[in-house]
């Protein structure tokens, strides 16, 4: 998600967009492992480019990541709230402030009784249809400069993550196809 981040303010410097992160884990930390490149890190990457930020399905995230969520202000809808709030769809999509969206989802923010196979699992998380509202309704009031669809972790014997998996990127095919917002 950086590179392609990164790629794409250099190719269009001074455009601004957002990028909509769905996903189990908050991945602001500043450094993981030794490394500020690593799956821990990738918004936090993002937040040091100075771009705006909006985090959906979070459920897993440690205190340096809370302390920059409470520093920046930065807009995270908690799995655990979109449980009980109908209407965090319309929250998630109004905190996006800028016309251009860049969409990156890591399949953990997704329940992982859809989607077992993937790197970091937690419990929780959206389902389909609460997925699929959401993105669409993204496409429906901005235009997405991309999207990728990250950490499909198969599983030996079951198709069911990659198959999934697969199903959601006709889906973003699909509601880019109607958008009829072309990059």
């Amino acid at each position: 998600t950086t590179g392609i981040v990164e790629a794409y303010r250099q190719a269009n410097p001074g455009e601004s967009f957002t990028v909509v992160q769905v996903d189990a884990h908050g991945d602001l930390r500043h450094e993981y492992e030794g490394s500020i490149h690593n799956h821990a890190c990738v918004m936090r990457r993002i937040v040091d480019m100075g771009l705006p930020t909006v985090q959906v399905g979070i459920r897993s995230i440690c205190k340096e990541e809370a302390d920059l969520i409470k520093e920046k202000q930065l807009p995270v809808f908690r799995a655990r709230e979109i449980v009980v709030q109908p209407d965090w769809i319309d929250r998630a999509v109004a905190s996006i402030k800028t016309e251009k969206v860049f969409l990156t989802i890591d399949l953990d923010g997704i329940d992982p009784t859809l989607i077992p196979g993937v790197g970091t699992p937690e419990p929780g998380g959206l389902n389909w249809y609460s997925l699929l509202s959401f993105i669409q309704r993204i496409f429906a009031n901005h235009q997405v400069i991309g999207c990728d669809v990250m950490e499909l972790a198969p599983i030996t014997d079951s198709v069911v993550s990659e198959f999934t998996a697969a199903k959601l990127v006709y889906k973003l095919i699909g509601y880019q196809a109607i958008a009829q917002r072309w990059a």
